[in-house]
């Protein structure tokens, strides 16, 4: 399969402000607190003491539990939605834009990027023979194969090294994108023939399903990232983390980046867009029929559930040696 995206990071920037995540606050957790209940006893402890060497551990305990156990969990499953909480947070900034302007790098950070260009790969397709792009070379599937090299490695002193070589800021990214690859559309985008650039008249990527207008949702994308629900409290979250450690379990798991974006690519095709080819825009939204909804959450669960299971494996592997 050719890997195709979507426009160049200016335009993407200029149109998503801010852009949206893969799964919201509920997904993160959920799969994260999935992979942290399968870590094993020495894993857990090696990661544990990986995330309190974070500049932004501060960050990670607010609201925390007292008890050191419970609070380790929160610490870990807070830490895996951090890489989209930085988008909107005043400290740093979007590097990919043209008038980008850099803020004062903080005490533990070799800088203060966003690193919008990470979360997604969007491979393009298109059912009426329009042209679709080749990806730029930075995406999520380049750098989730950055991080699993990088992660396993000595933790350096906070900012003494790249971000890109620093397991300590890497972590929390492991456990946010191999979250953003399983849900499918940070895998795939589409291009229409009568949807086109208000630019120069082209036509152009819906942006990962941004730009496809839902009845009660914000955008295809947004209907996606709250398939798994919308009640951020431990409440729920917990029962959706049991609910998804009861699914069955991936024998043998599937570790490599490249097989997860074909899943999310193929899935989408077969889906996430099977409403069809009219409708989206502002003027005429998608209403999606009982059966598409009921079968995005049964899919949203199993790819959750998936996610989980797989990043617990990769850091039992990395972290119990």
């Amino acid at each position: 399969m050719r890997l195709r995206t979507v426009v160049s990071m200016a335009a993407l920037a200029a149109l998503l402000a801010p852009a949206l995540p893969a799964w919201n606050h509920v997904g993160h957790k959920a799969v994260a607190g999935l992979a942290y209940q399968r870590l094993t006893k020495k894993a857990r402890a090696r990661v544990d003491a990986l995330i309190r060497r974070h500049p932004d551990y501060a960050l990670f305990t607010q609201g925390a539990p007292s008890d050191e156990k419970e609070k380790a969990r929160y610490v870990f499953m807070q830490s895996a939605y951090w890489p989209d909480t930085i988008k909107g947070d005043p400290r740093f900034y979007d590097e990919a834009k043209s008038d980008a302007a850099p803020t004062p790098v903080l005490p533990g950070f070799s800088d203060m990027k966003q690193r919008r260009n990470w979360h997604y790969i969007n491979v393009a397709f298109s059912n009426d023979g329009t042209p679709v792009p080749d990806p730029p070379p930075v995406n999520v599937l380049s750098q989730l194969k950055m991080i699993l090299a990088a992660v396993g490695g000595d933790a350096p002193a906070p900012g003494s090294v790249p971000a890109e070589q620093d397991p300590v800021y890497l972590l929390p990214w492991l456990l946010h994108l191999a979250g953003d690859i399983h849900q499918p559309l940070h895998c795939a985008t589409r291009y229409k023939k009568d949807q086109v650039n208000p630019a120069n008249g082209k036509p152009w990527s819906d942006l990962g399903g941004n730009t496809v207008n839902v009845v009660g949702a914000f955008n295809l994308h947004a209907f996606w990232d709250d398939a798994l629900g919308i009640a951020d409290t431990p409440t729920f979250i917990d029962g959706l983390i049991k609910f998804l450690d009861r699914m069955p379990k991936e024998k043998p798991p599937t570790t490599d980046p490249g097989v997860w974006v074909q899943e999310g690519f193929k899935l989408s095709k077969e889906v996430v867009y099977s409403f069809g080819e009219t409708g989206g825009s502002r003027e005429d939204p998608i209403r999606f029929e009982e059966t598409y909804v009921m079968r995005a959450k049964d899919l949203a669960r199993k790819r959750a559930a998936l996610a989980g299971h797989r990043i617990a494996v990769i850091l039992n592997r990395t972290f119990d040696r």
